[in-house]
């Protein structure tokens, strides 16, 4: 029924927007100064954490300082068929893509945004799978798990704002943890570390988990402080199958971070 419901607004703001499947944007102003936030969720159509969480954020909150942009329904068609990708991963699409892909055009357009100069960090929200854990607890709750996460790529990003990703990474999941139904459910900051095994393996081909990131030369896409939340996981960005935005979903919800 949950789900029915996230679908249904999803389905409601894409009428609004266009009555047709191309993802719609939201762009939530304060009308008071302070960062803008980019918040996408639904890059992949099976993980509907991310989209709920994304659909919430529109149809529920208040934005205090600031602006929240917010993206809910990135493959939208896909989220229609609950599938990982009617086209293939999309996830996967942002380094190279061919302009006769489907999804090209869409990908270069959340690209745009995602570069947009007046955009100071983005949010990119996902499900996760098990429960991450910095030490092995059970099959479903250690290292190679994404349930549960507050990813991140690299501790430190040359940006003009939010640079500072592991600590930003640390204050969300330490405030996620103060509002604990179970102890399972308790965030944990993931460093992929993928910038440095990139720059050891500038000949290979690093696969990054659940990021939208392009190699270079196209480096604009990682200017900004890129993170991943997760109830699942979220690339800044809860338990199995969520990346939550819970240390920012509150009623009076600041772009501040």
């Amino acid at each position: 029924m949950r789900y029915a419901l996230i679908l249904l607004l999803l389905l409601l703001a894409t009428s609004a927007a266009g009555a047709n499947l191309d993802f719609t944007l939201h762009k939530l102003d304060s009308g008071r100064p302070g960062p803008t936030i980019l918040v996408v969720g639904g890059v992949q159509g099976d993980e509907p954490g991310g989209f709920s969480a994304a659909a919430l954020l529109i149809s529920h909150y208040r934005i205090t300082s600031g602006a929240v942009w917010v993206v809910p329904n990135l493959n939208f068609l896909s989220i229609i068929r609950c599938s990982r990708g009617v086209y293939g991963d999309m996830n996967r699409k942002f380094a190279d893509l061919d302009p006769g892909d489907p999804e090209y055009a869409a990908v270069q357009n959340i690209k745009h945004i995602i570069t947009d100069p007046r955009v100071d960090a983005v949010l990119h929200l996902h499900d996760g799978w098990g429960f991450y854990s910095p030490t092995t607890v059970s099959d479903w709750q250690c290292p190679q798990r994404w349930g549960q996460s507050v990813i991140i790529d690299q501790d430190t990003l040359d940006a003009k704002r939010f640079g500072n990703l592991g600590e930003l990474a640390a204050t969300a999941a330490a405030a996620a943890n103060e509002h604990l139904y179970d102890p399972i459910h308790a965030y944990h900051v993931k460093n992929t570390h993928t910038r440095e095994l990139e720059n050891e393996n500038r000949q290979g081909d690093v696969q990054d988990p659940d990021v939208f990131r392009p190699r270079q030369p196209e480096a604009g896409l990682r200017r900004r402080g890129q993170q991943e939340l997760a109830p699942g996981h979220a690339h800044l960005l809860p338990p199995a199958r969520h990346r939550i935005l819970s240390p920012l979903l509150r009623r009076d919800l600041r772009a501040d971070l």
